[in-house]
């Protein structure tokens, strides 16, 4: 009702300055206007103004020429929108609901509850030899304390210890409280000196020898006399390569087994044959894989009887019902090596066994070579050539023939030609006379270097001798010794070749 009221004063008042507004802006509010003519007509602009939580909004009209205004279209204040966020009570204040306006940010509060007081927590921290006690009254809520019913410090109680002098320290008595702990110090006596032993401590490889100087009162001790160490004496531990570990060199300190390791040669790895061992009826088939170099073996491929695919591998092992062995040869030709594996295997379950195997050699040309082996491995590194190796067992009965590439055959080397020797003339041939030559011409003499060094060397005066007998006898000589010269330079040629080709084949025949 307040409201309606209000709004309708806003309204008349309004009217009536609109009216007088229009009264001045029409010349009418004085009658000293002299004529129609000065009568002003407005020019007026609009804005609105919005209404807020406690004012009205309406639309305000001003003249630009003159600036009066009018208002009207009003619109009622909104009044206030409020939140309400509640405040809980703490020790010592109360709670209540705050409300605040989400428009205009206007604020009020409203008690909902009374403070709660503190909630104590009591510690009695106990009087100690030169602090009082006291009770802390602790508010767990807040934190709030105050402390009361306090008592004197007790006084410290002190117990007596005799401490001896030693040797680098002095002594005196140790006053120590039995209560918390105190220590002071008085009568006080100068240290002793040292007694040192000696303790010689001998060089090692690595470390240096010295002398240890121990006191025999107190221990304390230094070192002196310092020598420099030994250094290492090893000697060569040889670990030859395996088909599945490392090859290497171990040098290993003769004193103090110190070691490290050199030569690193990677495992070979497994060098295998594989036996088929055939499926029966009552047992699974499979293939063995049989390292030729070490004996380890697996199994795979199992098939059952009749059938030509493979099964899973069983989870247990295949363990062969107890049978008599029917071996039956396999020979694996290992080419790089230039050597055969050959291996008796049982048809049946694939155990293998090696034996004495007479083995014979035939190469292109026909020419056998015999040999005999009582292991695996039958080595044709020697032969060059194709080879037919035919293998029998004890008994003299042939168990395989098979064909090998050995080396390459050797080249013979070339035996050098000896040179026709020249035909040794009837009479030797007198050479004309050689003309007298002009004077030698002497070459200019370089500039003399400072330090009198590389002079130069006179030129030879050339030889007029007369003497014919000489120059025959001369000639002859330097033709035989051309000869032989050239006999010589033939047979080096030759042994040099007949070297490299042997070289050749022998560095081959050893790979």
């Amino acid at each position: 009702m307040t409201k309606t009221i209000k709004a309708t004063l806003i309204t008349l008042t309004a009217s009536v300055a609109l009216f007088v507004s229009g009264l001045v802006c029409t010349g009418f509010t004085t009658a000293n206007a002299e004529s129609s003519d000065e009568v002003h007509t407005h020019a007026y602009e609009t804005s609105e103004i919005a209404a807020t939580c406690t004012e009205q909004g309406y639309t305000l009209y001003t003249c630009t020429d003159c600036g009066e205004t009018k208002k009207d279209n009003y619109i009622e204040a909104a009044g206030h929108s409020y939140s309400e966020t509640p405040v809980a009570a703490t020790c010592t204040t109360s709670g209540y609901m705050l409300y605040n306006c989400v428009d205009c940010g206007h604020t009020y509060s409203v008690q909902t509850e009374l403070p709660k007081g503190h909630s104590y927590e009591v510690v009695v921290v106990p009087n100690t030899c030169t602090h009082k006690g006291y009770t802390t009254h602790f508010c767990t809520v807040c934190g709030y304390e105050y402390n009361d019913a306090f008592i004197d410090e007790m006084g410290h109680d002190y117990q007596t210890e005799e401490i001896a002098p030693t040797c680098t320290e002095s002594g005196y008595t140790k006053y120590t409280c039995a209560v918390c702990d105190k220590v002071y110090l008085d009568s006080f006596v100068d240290a002793l000196e040292h007694n040192y032993e000696e303790t010689i401590t001998e060089p090692t490889c690595l470390e240096g020898g010295f002398t240890t100087f121990t006191c025999l009162n107190c221990g304390d001790e230094y070192i002196a006399s310092y020598t420099e160490p030994n250094g290492h004496t090893y000697t060569e531990i040889k670990h030859e390569v395996t088909c599945v570990t490392y090859g290497y060199t171990e040098h290993v300190c003769n004193d103090c087994n110190d070691r490290f390791i050199t030569d690193y040669i990677t495992a070979k790895g497994h060098n295998y044959l594989d036996i088929l061992v055939p499926a029966t009826p009552t047992s699974l088939g499979y293939t063995r894989h049989i390292c030729i170099d070490c004996n380890y073996s697996y199994l795979s491929d199992y098939v059952t009887s009749g059938d030509n695919g493979y099964i899973e591998e069983p989870e247990e092992p295949v363990i062969p019902e107890p049978h008599q062995h029917t071996y039956e040869l396999y020979v694996k030709d290992n080419a790089e090596d230039m050597k055969l594996v050959a291996m008796c295997v049982c048809e049946k379950c694939g155990d293998t066994k090696s034996g004495y195997f007479a083995v014979k050699f035939t190469d292109e040309d026909g020419v056998i070579t015999d040999g005999y082996v009582t292991g695996r491995v039958i080595d044709y590194s020697e032969l060059y050539g194709e080879i037919t190796v035919t293998i029998t067992n004890e008994s003299g009965d042939e168990l395989t023939t098979l064909t090998v590439k050995a080396q390459e055959k050797a080249v013979e080397p070339t035996v050098p030609v000896e040179p026709e020797q020249p035909e040794q003339p009837d009479e030797p041939t007198v050479p004309e006379e050689p003309e007298e030559p002009d004077e030698p011409t002497v070459p200019e003499q370089p500039e003399q270097p400072d330090d009198n060094t590389n002079e130069p060397t006179e030129p030879n005066e050339p030889d007029n001798s007369d003497d014919t007998d000489a120059d025959v006898n001369d000639d002859k000589s330097n033709g035989v010794a051309i000869a032989l010269f050239v006999m010589l330079i033939v047979l080096a040629v030759g042994g040099v070749a007949g070297f490299i080709v042997y070289k050749k084949l022998k560095n081959k025949k050893q790979k």
